[in-house]
């Protein structure tokens, strides 16, 4: 499914490319594929999407840069092959699955927060803490 979408974008950018603006859409590509990348990278630590955007990004530059295109098709591979088998196990086994996803997640943003907390980075949260017993 993830393949054929990929195989619509590229066959839409080759059209784009012979359009009467073609000469425009390799530089554009590139800058918007690049900023996406650059973004989503520096995002990825934050809540929110810079896995998202950094995967984008990535699909962008697929289009123009061959290393781009072999990381993408490595992924789509990688992607279809887990939710293969994912789709085979039972419900307990997918549900226990999401649930032990969501608990690491959860340990590692913990983990993180409390590590800027012991570092200073959050005196802010200093009178919160005092009141959980947390001592710097």
């Amino acid at each position: 499914m993830v393949a054929e979408r990929i195989d619509r974008i590229e066959d839409r950018h080759a059209r784009a490319k012979e359009g009467r603006y073609g000469f425009m859409v390799r530089p554009l590509t590139l800058t918007l594929g690049w900023t996406l990348l650059i973004i989503g990278l520096i995002t990825i630590p934050l809540p929110g999407q810079g896995w998202l955007t950094t995967f984008i990004g990535v699909g962008i530059l697929s289009l123009e840069q061959r290393w781009a295109k072999n990381l993408l098709v490595k992924g789509v591979h990688l992607y279809d092959r887990f939710f293969d088998w994912f789709h085979r196990q039972r419900q307990s086994v997918r549900v226990t699955l999401v649930i032990l996803l969501i608990i690491v997640i959860w340990v590692v943003f913990i983990g993180i927060g409390y590590g800027m907390w012991r570092a200073g980075t959050l005196d802010f949260l200093t009178p919160y803490a005092t009141q959980l017993g947390l001592v710097r």
